[in-house]
């Protein structure tokens, strides 16, 4: 999604929208911009060779200090990319880093759009714009088509390449430590944790029980406990109905069965049916207005407790690499 400010800052700079992203060759630079999440990113790509970057590196990063909601200006993967926290009053800052990365760069010699940025030939008016996503983070390059295509191979096998040969927790920390010196060792393990879960293959050797019962465990306790709650609060039960759903996850989630849409939808019907469920233990003493609200109402409210499941079901696009889409061809 672009949105207004960004759609306004592309048409003065005379830049296309194609997929949510803005694109296009403003003067001779390659020039890609985007938002999403909280942040709006605009990123270059060019033929940045590796001591250009060594020299450009100080400067960007004496640039970085001059705005408040700059999260980083930096050189990843051959681009340079400057991404900001998105508030009020951000564009602003947006527009004004951008034309100062403008102004370093035209210090130095950077081959123009023309100069494909991975084999370094020219385009000869075969440029294609493509647009990348690996894990949730995009990047935007202009090159050959060819060369867009093998960069997608390489990293996919890379990741591949990864996935059956994993980093030990020792090279983890070690690497870690290396790169961030200030963290403590404790902050840095509970982040292996997070990260080096086991494969698809690996869960499902070593789970207890098929997570449906474990989620099904969690929804009759849930639905007990509510309607337990229902006798002495009557209709304001409703509000601890967000239980049910944390006490389907946690049963989800002992049973150490996989994790994805599957187990997502199954987490999410155990839930409503908790409350449907604790319903049913009260239907007689209830007047059918008040026990429509107590459905409705409990519902929505247990979802809450397991609305990280709901949002990792919508942001999971099923991806296990880098995935391009071809925006467009320079005209």
């Amino acid at each position: 999604m672009v949105f207004y400010g960004l759609r306004k800052f592309a048409r003065e700079l005379g830049l296309e929208v194609q997929s949510g992203v803005v694109c296009g060759i403003y003067e001779r630079y390659a020039v890609s911009m985007w938002e999403g999440n909280g942040y709006k990113t605009f990123s270059i790509s060019a033929k940045f060779e590796e001591e250009l970057c060594n020299k450009m590196e100080i400067e960007l990063m004496d640039l970085e200090g001059n705005y408040r909601r700059v999260v980083y200006i930096r050189f990843i993967e051959g681009v340079l990319e400057a991404r900001f926290l998105d508030n009020p009053g951000t564009m602003k800052q947006f527009r004004n880093c951008f034309f100062d990365v403008l102004s370093v760069l035209d210090g130095y010699e950077i081959p123009d759009a023309d100069i494909c940025p991975k084999c370094g030939l020219p385009m000869y008016g075969q440029g294609v714009w493509s647009l990348f996503k690996i894990y949730g983070r995009k990047s935007c390059l202009y090159t050959h088509e060819h060369c867009a295509a093998a960069m997608e191979r390489e990293v996919n096998r890379q990741i591949e390449w990864d996935r059956q040969h994993p980093m030990s927790k020792e090279e983890f920390i070690e690497a870690m430590m290396e790169i961030h010196g200030d963290e403590s060792l404790e902050e840095i393990e509970k982040l292996y944790e997070e990260i080096e879960e086991p494969d698809t293959e690996q869960r499902r050797m070593q789970r207890r029980l098929p997570g449906w019962v474990g989620a099904l465990c969690g929804s009759v306790l849930g639905a007990f406990i509510l309607a337990a709650a229902h006798g002495f609060l009557g209709l304001a039960a409703i509000y601890f109905s967000w239980l049910c759903g944390e006490l389907v996850g946690a049963g989800y989630k002992w049973t150490k069965d996989v994790r994805g849409k599957k187990g997502s939808i199954i987490m999410i019907v155990m839930t409503i049916f908790s409350v449907f469920l604790s319903a049913g233990f009260r239907v007689m003493e209830m007047q059918k207005r008040n026990y429509l609200v107590y459905i409705v109402g409990g519902s929505l409210i247990s979802l809450i407790g397991v609305a990280d499941v709901i949002v990792s079901l919508f942001m999971d696009n099923g991806e296990k690499g880098m995935r391009r889409k071809r925006l467009q061809k320079r005209k």
